[in-house]
Order: C-alpha cells, then sequence, then structure tokens
C-alpha cells in the first residue's frame, strides 16, 4: 500500500513539475499560492515541495532569459 502511494505522489510531481515548465507569470503566481495551501494541509509532502520548487526556480530563470533576449 505504501509503495502504491509513493508511486501516486512521484506521478503527481512529475505531472506538476511538466506543467510548470509551459507556465506564464502569472500561472506561477498562482500555483505558488495553491502549492502553500496545500502543504499547510499536509497534502504535498515536503521532499515533493522542493522538487516542485526546484522546476518553479527554473522556470522563472528560463523566463528571465527569455525577457533579456528580448523574446
Amino acid at each position: 500500500m505504501r509503495n502504491r502511494k509513493a508511486a501516486e505522489a512521484n506521478a503527481d510531481v512529475a505531472d506538476r513539475i511538466a506543467q510548470i515548465e509551459q507556465m506564464t507569470l502569472d500561472q506561477i503566481a498562482t500555483f505558488q499560492c495553491r502549492m502553500l495551501s496545500d502543504i499547510t494541509a499536509g497534502r504535498i509532502a515536503p521532499r515533493e515541495a522542493s522538487a516542485i520548487d526546484r522546476a518553479l526556480r527554473k522556470r522563472l530563470k528560463a523566463i528571465e532569459q527569455e525577457l533579456r533576449e528580448g523574446g
């Protein structure tokens, strides 16, 4: 049972990271608010939150780079 829950959690995190890679700044802001609620409610474990946070930071850096290049 525990392995199934872990696999489902990993799949959920992978799905969220895939979504993050396509987000705009407004979408990221909304997503972060939802994530804080999920973390506070205990629906997301700290390890999962860290993985999602890394993906958000990576996406923000990509957006920043696009803006610098004028794209």
